[in-house]
């Protein structure tokens, strides 16, 4: 794309812009929005612990700040809440406490047991606490009306971040007239300057699932493209006392595995089983100085993975699919490692022996670090990993980052830098950008740029999102997730939505065009799109959307048109059960194909999901893919995923699982590279959480495959093809145990 077209690509999103800020205009003045708070509320110091059912009937005495007047921010922006709810802060030299008192329609309150951070749509509280002021990163904590707990870590211009894991403790019941729901987090669990007092942002939060009804105080208004910004000021204008902030985490990992193995033999090939069992020990140890600095070190980290990827639809992808990291020792912080165009990506990391981690806050400047070695990906060479980012806050809208990654195996040494930022000039307006270089040093060295802008423009009404990306051929981060290289790609997109009265059956529509075009660094197209979206918000849970695209690719030398739509509709209607029911059908790519004249074909997509909870411990998620490519009738290749899920948890601690695999996968060889197969999962788990860093995980994992084995002439073992899953190619059984340490 030259200069003048990027240039044309930005003035027509801001045209856009300016259209939306005078629609917006007019939104906001049709909707009732409640003032911020200017003047800082105090946290008083409890006298002794809440105590939950002291609010059962009325108030007690000295309960703490009284919040209370939350406001929608969805789907009504500034309009009332619909059902009381009322939360008291308090705090002693531990912990900070929040109590709610939610007001709910008994008929309809969806509260259940369920594993910590799996909230299935239920109705929950949550706190957000803007510890440093900055107004732009928030610790957030949820609860369902039992206790369930969940937490995050939030910082603007990112995903909200579910891998962050704290201790902090929480009870939960119901009452005639809703629930009441307690939190006690550990001044230990947060971080925070090291002041004589403390001054802070925070907002209260409530979702009703009945309602599809968000709702804050104060109020956080979708006329301000931020959210952290928009938090009330609090104080606690006493000292926090200092204490001693040390963690360790040791675990056990003891498995048997038995699994197929491919040797080479005098030339030719034997298969046969090999059984492994492995016990492994580690350690995970926490210092937390001056409340704002963490020093974490690890030996022999625990990397065992308990559970299973949700399953993706991966046949025939032409890039690299995205699977979110798992594994304890990455996901604290993980977000303050994320750049705009993701330079590292911790899966890259296989199995390292020892490592350290240092993340802190001081004031406007943030600093992190980490130095690991590992095991390269397909052989046994040490890789060593170091990696250092920076942040510094210019303003309380702007702040600007740096990043620096090397990895090395042998003389093979990678190394990348980057500087980004995001600034937020006017409250609809947002503004991110990224330049990095890339330096790989081997018999012929390489080095590549990557160039990110991103522009952002949002009201209530309107959206419009214009992104700019460049990243060379020979740009390599061996750290990061860059499925694409070698590419010039502008995207716009805007969005309009048109909300109803509140006697309406429904809550909003709205339409979304997005436009994507990508050249390579020559200027040659590789692709182009187009694609209009169409949502509609309804009552009771349920929503409708309708997709048309059109796309221009190229393959093999050919431009290749296609297009399709795509409909979906989702109800949460019934308490017990929400479904959702997609279909689809367009023009699709063969990219595997064998045959150049047979590059694309007639698809069809069909997905059905449904989650099924009788009572409070049972729950039941299945899911069914269907995705098919034929030519002129006859099939390319047709894909058959189905998962289900079967659960029951005791209580908010104790639960066991059941989760079943199946994937048919039947290819046409003369026109694909596909291998026709299929596959059984089964694992069945045991587990006993009692908190992020202490639980107790029993498992059995079992494969099973369309294949069975038989003897040659040379009297070596061949995998043969069959037409039922008649090998067990792999099984696992495992216990792991790890015990959190506070001292």
């Amino acid at each position: 794309m030259s200069i003048s077209k990027k240039i044309l690509s930005l003035a027509i999103g801001a045209l856009f812009a300016q259209v939306a800020t005078t629609s917006g205009a007019q939104t906001r003045a049709q909707t009732p929005v409640q003032a911020q708070p200017q003047a800082p509320y105090n946290i008083p110091r409890a006298s002794k612990p809440p105590v939950l059912q002291d609010y059962r009937v009325t108030t007690p005495a000295n309960a703490g700040l009284e919040i209370k007047n939350l406001v929608q921010s969805s789907p009504g922006d500034g309009s009332p809440e619909s059902y009381k709810t009322t939360a008291y802060l308090s705090y002693d030299n531990e912990h900070l406490y929040a109590v709610f008192v939610a007001n709910a329609n008994r008929d309809y309150l969806i509260a259940r047991h369920v594993r910590r951070e799996t909230n299935p749509g239920e109705d929950y509280v949550m706190l957000q606490i803007d510890s440093f002021l900055d107004k732009q990163r928030a610790f957030v904590f949820y609860a369902n009306p039992l206790g369930v707990q969940a937490d995050s870590r939030f910082i603007e211009g990112k995903e909200e971040d579910f891998d962050f894991d704290t201790l902090w403790h929480t009870e939960g019941e119901l009452t005639n007239a809703g629930y009441i729901v307690k939190m006690s987090i550990p001044f230990k669990s947060l971080r925070f300057p090291n002041t004589p007092q403390q001054q802070w942002g925070l907002s209260v939060a409530r979702y009703v699932p009945e309602l599809s009804e968000f709702t804050t105080w104060p109020h956080i208004s979708k006329q301000n493209a931020s959210v952290v910004a928009q938090f009330a000021p609090v104080s606690i204008t006493e000292t926090i006392p200092a204490s001693r902030n040390l963690q360790l985490n040791p675990y056990l990992y003891s498995g048997s595995d038995k699994f197929l193995t491919t040797q080479l033999q005098n030339g030719k090939t034997n298969t046969f089983f090999t059984q492994q069992r492995k016990t492994k020990i580690g350690l995970d140890a926490k210092y937390v100085w001056n409340n704002s600095v963490a020093f974490d070190a690890t030996i022999k980290p625990d990397f065992s993975e308990v559970e299973s990827d949700e399953p993706q639809v991966l046949v025939d992808k032409r890039f690299e699919t995205f699977f979110p990291e798992k594994r304890p020792f990455f996901l604290e912080n993980a977000g303050f490692f994320q750049t705009p165009q993701n330079l590292f990506f911790s899966r890259r990391i296989v199995e390292p022996e020892a490592g350290l981690r240092v993340t802190g806050r001081e004031g406007k400047y943030a600093l992190g670090g980490l130095v690991i070695d590992d095991v390269a990906q397909g052989d046994q060479h040490q890789a060593k990993i170091g990696l250092v980012r920076g942040q510094v806050d210019l303003s309380e809208n702007t702040n600007l980052g740096i990043l620096a990654s090397s990895r090395q195996i042998n003389d093979v040494k990678n190394t990348v830098t980057s500087i980004d930022f995001r600034t937020k000039p006017h409250d609809n307006w947002i503004v991110t950008g990224q330049l990095a270089h890339s330096q790989t040093e081997q018999k012929e060295g390489k080095s590549g740029q990557l160039a990110y802008l991103e522009t952002m423009y949002s009201t209530r009404a309107i959206n419009y999102t214009g992104k700019l990306t460049s990243i060379d051929k020979n740009f390599d981060a061996s750290l990061g997730f860059l499925p694409r290289l070698n590419i010039q790609q502008s995207e716009q997109s805007g969005q309009y939505t048109w909300f109803a009265d509140p006697s309406d059956w429904y809550y909003f529509h709205s339409l979304k065009a997005t436009a994507i075009g990508t050249k390579n660094q020559n200027s040659d197209w590789l692709d182009k799109k187009i694609d209009f979206l169409y949502t509609l918000k309804a009552k009771h849970a349920n929503s409708f959307i309708f997709q048309v695209s059109k796309a221009l690719e190229n393959l093999a030398q050919r431009d290749i048109s296609t297009q399709g739509w795509q409909a979906a509709w989702t109800s949460k209607t019934l308490q017990q059960l929400s479904t959702t029911l997609s279909i689809g059908r367009k023009q699709a790519l063969n990219y595997r194909y064998v045959d150049s004249a047979v590059l694309s074909g007639d698809a069809q997509s069909l997905q059905a999901k449904f989650t099924w909870k009788p009572d409070a411990h049972w729950k039941l998620d299945g899911s069914y893919n269907l995705n098919d490519l034929r030519r002129h009738g006859q099939i390319i290749y047709r894909d058959r995923l189905a998962r289900a899920d079967l659960s029951y948890q005791y209580n908010n601690y104790l639960g066991a699982s059941v989760i079943v695999d199946y994937d048919d996968l039947s290819v046409n060889p003369q026109w694909s590279k596909l291998k026709s197969g299929k596959n059984l999962n089964t694992n069945v788990q045991l587990r006993y959480v009692l908190s992020p860093g202490t639980s107790v995980y029993l498992s059995y994992t079992d494969r099973q495959e369309n294949l069975n084995l038989q003897r040659d002439i040379y009297g070596l073992s061949q995998l043969h093809s069959s037409g039922n899953l008649d090998l067990h190619t792999g099984r696992r059984l495992f216990l792991k145990m790890n015990y959190l340490y506070q001292l």
